[in-house]
């Protein structure tokens, strides 16, 4: 309901946010993982849930203190849809651990 109330705007920020969550994160896991030592089904899953798209909580969070709640919208929106590409790249990367 609350992202249905708003129409998407994107400026860079929230493109910028969207490349930060679907790749940069999931880079930060693996080298994480790596730094670590991890492997099998830890690793794969450490890496692959940060590879997910945004969280609902940042839009409920911001809606509620009235703080940045469409910028938060977008990003929500815009990585669910462009998450169909990068979870691809996480799950073949992760496929050798």
């Amino acid at each position: 309901m609350i992202l249905s109330a708003r129409k998407l705007q994107l400026n860079a920020l929230i493109a910028a946010s969207t490349i930060v969550k679907l790749l940069v994160q999931p880079f930060i896991a693996w080298g994480l993982v790596m730094l670590l030592g991890l492997h099998g089904s830890i690793a794969i899953t450490a890496i692959l849930m940060i590879a997910l798209a945004a969280g609902f909580f940042g839009v409920v969070f911001g809606n509620r203190f009235g703080v940045q709640s469409p910028d938060a919208e977008a990003v929500l929106l815009l990585s669910s849809v462009l998450c169909i590409l990068s979870l691809p790249l996480f799950i073949s990367l992760t496929s050798g651990l």
